[in-house]
């Protein structure tokens, strides 16, 4: 009965962390999505009206350039960091696989030749 409880204990407390890190990654990637990004393009947008102008130079666009990109590829692996806890979060809600449930697909149990 105590191995029972502890295993119930377990499973809920893996449960709130999974949903915890699933929480602050969708933050995280909504802010980037939603504040972030925007802003780095609408900076974009003014520095190359002032690069039309003549006020600012070749390489400070470039450098704006850079930074929007560099952005854009954080909002990405955020997007990815939120992607995974999402998978962890749908593991912990399902529980861990059995070694009798991966016993019953085997190849050997399915009929069909190991190639």
């Amino acid at each position: 009965v105590e191995r029972a409880a502890e295993a119930a204990i377990n499973a809920r407390s893996e449960v709130r962390e999974a949903y915890s890190a699933y929480r602050n990654s969708f933050d995280i990637a909504k802010h980037y999505r939603d504040e972030i990004v925007p802003l780095n393009k609408r900076i974009a947008e003014e520095n190359l009206l002032r690069y039309n102008g003549m006020l600012i130079g070749v390489f400070d666009l470039l450098a704006d350039a850079r930074s929007q990109i560099t952005s854009v590829n954080s909002y990405i692996e955020s997007l990815r960091d939120y992607w995974i806890a999402q998978s962890d979060l749908q593991m912990a809600l399902i529980g861990k696989p059995s070694l009798a449930a991966a016993a019953r697909t085997s190849p050997a149990s399915t009929g069909r030749p190991d190639h």
